[in-house]
Parts: C-alpha cells; sequence; structure tokens
C-alpha cells in the first residue's frame, strides 16, 4: 500500500533541515520522561463493508457508506497521544480516535445486507461507527551527537467497528416490513512497528513511526496500516504545538458469529494538537 506522498515529504524536509540547525541544543521530546498531543484530527473517510448471506462461501456486494448513504467524506474528532520513557532504553506509547456518522437517505440501487435487500427506491437510516486505542512497547536506539533517536518493537490495536441499516426490507423477493440490521465488531490486532525522532533545535522536532500487520489473527484476516510523520514547536519549557499526518488503514475479512464478510476502512489526514512535556 502507497505511503501518502505528504509523508515522504514531510521525511525528506525533516532532513534537510537538520544541516543549518546547531547541534548543541535537543528539543525535550529527546530526553523527557512523559509527552502528550491532544488535538483535532481531520481525516478524508472511506468505509466498504459486505455481510454475506447464510449459504457460506456466497459473497454480498461492498457497500460504500460514503457513496450509498452519503455519509461525509471528511471528518473532525478528538484524538490522544502519549508517550513514557522508562529505563534506559524503553518507551510505552498509547493512541487513540473514534469517528461515527448516520443519515437518511433514499437507496439509488438496491443494497444487500446478509439474507435482506433493501430496495431502490425505499427510505433508509444508516450509520456507522469506529475506535481504536493503540499501544506500543519499544526498545530505543540513540544517539545523542546526532540528535535523533529510533526504535522498533510490537504493539496491539484494541479495534471497535459498527454498522446498520434500517427501513423496509425485501427476503427471498418478499415484503419483510420493517428491518435494523447491524453488524458489531471487536478485535485486539497485534502489530510490529518503529518510530524515529529527529531535534532540529531546541525548539524543533520531528517525528515518524509506522506500524503494521498483515496476517489471520482469531477471526480477522487482513492487513493494517498505522502511520504518522510530522513537526512539533516548543513554546516554552513543558508546552508545544504540533502538526502530523496521520494514516491508519485497515482491510481485513471477519468470520464470526453474528458477522461475516469484509471490511475496508481509511482515515487519512491532518492531525493538529497541543503538546505537553515533562
Amino acid at each position: 500500500m502507497r505511503i501518502p506522498t505528504i509523508i515522504a515529504a514531510l521525511l525528506l524536509f525533516g532532513s534537510a533541515c537538520l544541516a543549518a540547525e546547531d547541534r548543541e541544543d535537543s528539543h525535550p521530546f529527546m530526553s523527557d520522561t512523559f509527552f502528550i498531543d491532544v488535538g483535532m484530527y481531520f481525516p478524508a473517510r472511506e468505509i466498504a463493508l459486505s455481510v454475506n448471506g447464510p449459504i457460506r462461501g456466497a459473497q454480498q456486494q461492498d457497500i460504500d457508506f460514503e457513496s450509498e448513504f452519503g455519509l461525509k467524506k471528511s471528518d473532525e474528532t478528538f484524538a490522544l497521544n502519549l508517550g513514557w520513557r522508562f529505563g534506559e532504553k524503553w518507551q510505552l506509547g498509547a493512541q487513540f480516535f473514534e469517528s461515527d456518522g448516520q443519515r437518511s437517505r433514499t437507496l439509488d440501487e438496491d443494497v444487500e445486507w446478509g439474507e435482506y435487500v433493501f430496495g431502490a427506491g425505499t427510505g433508509v437510516r444508516a450509520g456507522m461507527d469506529f475506535s481504536m486505542i493503540r499501544t506500543f512497547f519499544a526498545r530505543r536506539f540513540e544517539s545523542a551527537a546526532e540528535h535523533h533517536e529510533f526504535g522498533i518493537g510490537a504493539g496491539l490495536h484494541w479495534l471497535e467497528i459498527g454498522a446498520f441499516i434500517e427501513g423496509n426490507a425485501i427476503l427471498n423477493g418478499v415484503q419483510a416490513g420493517f428491518r435494523r440490521e447491524s453488524v458489531s465488531a471487536a478485535a485486539p490486532l497485534p502489530n510490529i512497528g518503529g518510530w524515529y525522532t529527529r531535534s532540529l533545535s531546541k525548539n524543533w522536532v520531528f517525528k515518524a513511526r509506522f506500524d503494521w500487520l498483515s496476517a489471520d489473527v482469531g477471526d480477522y484476516d487482513g492487513r493494517l496500516i498505522n502511520a504518522s510523520a510530522g513537526f512539533n514547536y516548543r513554546l516554552s519549557q513543558n508546552f508545544g504545538l504540533g502538526v502530523s499526518y496521520n494514516l491508519f488503514e485497515l482491510d481485513v475479512g471477519v468470520d464470526k458469529k453474528g458477522w461475516r464478510g469484509d471490511v475496508e476502512l481509511s482515515y487519512q489526514g491532518v492531525f493538529v494538537h497541543a503538546s505537553a512535556f515533562w
């Protein structure tokens, strides 16, 4: 999967800036024990899923929630990052954001949901919700002379996904009346990954990270990517402002009681935040 061009541009810019900076000073992110980023995430959102019927192996259509139901393709949501450096070489990180939306609409085409069909020309209401909590434990490798460090390790993403559609439905060609059909899944998905931090001066720091999973884990089989790259500017000894470009993608098959199907989900956009470090 191609990482957005803007992340590559940030990496190149961060490396270029280093040559002009005084290496005698470094940003507090390089040495402080704790940090927290609190702000707003403004992602472009894409969500598609399928819900298979009772016949095993029968594939249903993918439902594009933005196109079919007119959900917003962009979102604004609270987001949070936490970090803790402990021992000589260890770091623990955490991340959180959530998103939801729902809307009523008259369908332009039939929508298949399991064994039910919501017919073109009928009015339905549909919605989705998603939340993600990430923890990551890693070993740090650093060089004080070069004012940079990187780490590699393993993490866990706790994901909760839900979606519904309600309206007059058809079952086996016969009107089934008003139905509300919904699916939900919650899963801990492990991953491996790494991060890189470079202090450009005592006030500027560049940070990037990348998490990845491609595996069959329990009831889920597929791929996860969680990446970020951006800058932070120190305003005072313990506070700063930051901006980064964040990407989260999930493409998995689900095979569990209550939901057999697939989900493809993508969030990518700018995270603007205030930071504290001590």
